[in-house]
């Protein structure tokens, strides 16, 4: 018999009452920074505890999987690797929270979804969400679109109230739709929530981000000071909004998809896509990607 050599490995356990487990991750479902981001607010915001982790060594190629290194004048300061964290909230009005922060692995997704769905299964987790993002062509110019699915039939109405958009999909899935099918072998219901990212907007779309957070915490119950995102959020609209203006070909790439998009049942319906964006769709805006990194090292 094969020895299982993967397992969470806990630096506390607590006691938690029937918590909601939220998921991100980094990588190919995170369009945006929509999916890490998001999760890394809610970890700050809500003044979250790490209290476990799942080991990376088998379940990333380590050639994609590189850990990041800061050197200064030929000293190495530090070495940096991403991981797989989970985190606790307690005390909310409502359920406790589980957090989890990680990366998309490369490797062995039915041994990674167990992992998960063991520790869902040990502290009695009620429900399970994922929150991803993904390119899309819809206008920064309208509100930011959320659409979801989920994994049992009982919870189609309680999204539809929410105002959440079905998802229509098929193409290759992420870890994501794996986790919600996975969850439901095992009777636990799980819903996926996608913030749709302009494709011509490479950078990170905190706007998005609010978004979604206002959808997710609508549907679990809690509350979570998003007036900063909201500021943010606003920002990068101006920002967005004067490079529009001094560029006559994003320009016309903008009112093209706004024309399309309006008469489109994409109001109502969003197609969400996995995959990443389509490279000659693509309208970089390096300058806005430049000042938002000089704006963040202030």
């Amino acid at each position: 018999m094969e020895k299982k050599m993967e397992e969470i490995v806990y630096i506390e356990r607590p006691v938690l009452n029937k918590p909601y487990l939220i998921m991100g991750f980094e990588g190919w479902p995170n369009a945006g920074e929509i999916s890490s981001f998001a999760l890394r607010h809610l970890i700050d915001n809500l003044g979250a505890s790490k209290f476990a982790s799942v080991p990376t060594e088998n379940f990333y190629q380590m050639s994609s999987f590189r850990p990041m290194a800061v050197i200064k004048e030929g000293r190495l300061v530090e070495l940096k690797s991403s991981g797989n964290h989970f985190y606790y909230v307690k005390g909310l009005p409502s359920n406790d929270l589980i957090l989890f922060s990680g990366v998309e692995p490369h490797l062995r997704w039915n041994v990674f979804a167990d992992l998960i769905l063991d520790l869902a299964e040990r502290f009695h987790v009620m429900e399970l969400f994922t929150i991803g993002g993904t390119y899309d062509y819809v206008p920064h110019t309208y509100p930011p679109m959320v659409s979801c699915l989920f994994n049992h039939e009982e919870l189609g109405e309680r999204v539809i109230r929410s105002g959440l958009g079905l998802t229509e999909y098929s193409g290759p899935i992420s870890i994501h739709t794996f986790i919600l099918e996975a969850a439901k072998k095992r009777d636990l219901r799980a819903i996926s929530l996608w913030g749709h990212v302009p494709q011509y907007l490479q950078t990170r779309n905190v706007k998005v981000v609010c978004s979604v957070l206002k959808r997710l915490t609508d549907l679990v119950g809690i509350k979570t000071d998003l007036s900063e995102l909201e500021k943010a959020g606003d920002y990068f609209d101006q920002q967005i909004n004067q490079l529009v203006e001094e560029d006559p070909k994003l320009q016309e790439v903008i009112c093209k998809l706004e024309e399309v998009y309006k008469g489109s049942e994409r109001l109502r319906q969003p197609l969400r896509k996995e995959g990443g964006p389509k490279e000659d769709k693509v309208v970089y805006i390096q300058a806005f990607v430049k000042k938002s990194e000089e704006d963040e090292e202030k």
